[in-house]
């Protein structure tokens, strides 16, 4: 086990891409395999909090105080049987693609940081631009290897229901407590996930570090698509481009069924047309599409059923992108997830902080979500870029205020949050809410939710020692 206790050792661990500041650790503890780590802690009392690859955005691996257990050494990956892969908690989703690119087996997840580890992945039941057919990260996680802050270790498989106690390698048992909170039906990934009859293992996928340590993990892979069908396509007005989804989801047409819907609005289209400059001038909304191909026969024809429905739809196809190829398949891939980049570029040189959405509704207040946002932002004089999951009802709003606009920001932010509640929506369907959404996670789940999510961490963590700050 390696330990560092220097302070310029320890400060790499107190920062991860939501530049939160303020945190502090005694040591960074790495063990070499669970069963030191295991053993470590059934001796340690002081508040512990994991440190992933740094990727996330609502602080949950910033400690403030006690010691940060990182898994960097915990970084296996091999292929078990036909369709699993196992992975210990710190191989990233980089790695895991290039594990997989020579075998006939895919990973659908895809977000957009692909430096993340994978178990932050499951610390934040991470998606992507593809959840909309493909879904997230805990719809392929078939078995960890999980430790207690105590120290008590299990393996729990996919199909053990919250009506069976939970045991571990000691003999002992914990039950599932009897509440009656459950989940938003719709994409969310805002504390802990509770519906009725599920399986324990969906408890622990988007804990956000805080009830127990992942130490190995075995995911599901899929056959990989023969191809993708994509394209991007470019729209003179907003509205027309939103009316389009519905269409597109209804699944009337034969051969469209598309894995990505992602959005983006004029603000977001000016910053790419820095880098891609065949954007048409006159667009106000654009909107990248992929479907996989399973079939290589079938590729014509699905390609020719887009082209009739965008056709019929009125659609500007001269000006649209289609992919000719893999480069083609890439570069779009590319250009959805260079936006993010962009932003976060722009806001370092302007030393300016943004304040991001992570909201999501069920499909009926789709449209309303829509205008409700796009009427607020233009009443509200602050910078604003939209992109982000159309499939899912699901926006990333970046508003970017100048110093003297701060508040007005928290205003906005605060009016979409009540806005999404009433609608019965979530406050993050994708990032979690570790450190930095925990008032709002406090109004949306209310009162007597917060007890009964207590009631789950007590159980599992009864002295409150693990992710510390995190979600409650």
């Amino acid at each position: 086990m390696i330990r560092k206790t220097k302070l310029e050792f320890i400060a790499p661990y107190l920062k991860d891409a939501s530049n939160f500041s303020g945190g502090s650790a005694e040591e960074v503890i790495i063990p070499e395999s669970s069963e030191e780590l295991a053993d470590f802690l059934k001796n340690e009392t002081r508040p512990i909090t994991i440190a992933g690859a740094g990727t996330g955005l609502t602080a949950s691996r910033i400690p403030s105080g006690g010691i940060i257990v990182s898994l960097e050494r915990l970084n296996d990956i091999c292929q078990r049987g036909q369709d699993k892969i196992q992975v210990g908690p710190a191989v990233t989703l980089n790695e895991l693609q290039k594990f997989l690119a020579p075998t006939e087996w895919f990973y659908p997840p895809n977000p957009t940081e692909t430096w993340a580890s994978l178990g932050g992945n499951l610390a934040t039941n991470a998606s992507g631009s593809r959840s909309y057919k493909y879904g997230v990260t805990r719809d392929y996680v078939e078995e960890i290897e999980m430790i207690l802050v105590d120290g008590r270790k299990t393996s729990l498989k996919r199909g053990l229901k919250i009506s069976e106690p939970l045991t571990f390698t000691d003999g002992s048992e914990i039950k599932f407590p009897d509440i009656k909170y459950q989940s938003p039906i719709c994409k969310n990934a805002a504390g802990y996930f509770v519906q009725p009859g599920m399986d324990w293992l969906d408890l622990f996928i988007g804990s956000d570090g805080t009830l127990a340590i992942f130490t190995d993990i075995i995911l599901r892979v899929v056959a990989r698509p023969n191809d993708f069908v994509s394209g991007v396509l470019f729209f003179e007005e907003e509205h027309s481009c939103w009316e389009l989804i519905p269409k597109i989801k209804s699944k009337d047409h034969q051969y469209i069924d598309p894995c990505s819907l992602e959005y983006f609005d004029h603000n977001a289209l000016k910053r790419l047309k820095t880098k891609y400059k065949n954007i048409p001038d006159y667009s106000q909304a654009g909107l990248y599409f992929e479907q996989n191909v399973g079939k290589k026969d079938d590729y014509d024809l699905i390609l020719e059923n887009w082209y009739e429905f965008l056709n019929a739809e009125n659609i500007i196809l001269e000006d649209s992108w289609f992919a000719q190829g893999p480069k083609d398949v890439q570069m779009f891939q590319d250009f959805r997830h260079d936006l993010p980049v962009l932003i976060n570029e722009e806001n370092s040189r302007a030393g300016r902080v943004k304040l991001g959405t992570d909201m999501a509704v069920p499909d009926e207040y789709f449209l309303p979500m829509m205008q409700f946002y796009r009427q607020t932002l233009n009443n509200s004089n602050v910078d604003h870029i939209v992109f982000g999951h159309l499939g899912d009802n699901h926006l990333h709003i970046n508003l970017l205020p100048e110093k003297s606009q701060k508040d007005k920001a928290k205003i906005i932010y605060d009016t979409f949050v009540n806005q999404i509640l009433l609608w019965g929506g979530t406050i993050s369907a994708e990032h979690g809410i570790g450190k930095l959404k925990k008032e709002y996670f406090a109004k949306m789940v209310g009162p007597n939710g917060l007890k009964e999510l207590y009631k789950i961490k007590h159980c599992l963590d009864p002295q409150n020692r693990l992710g510390v700050g995190n979600i409650l």
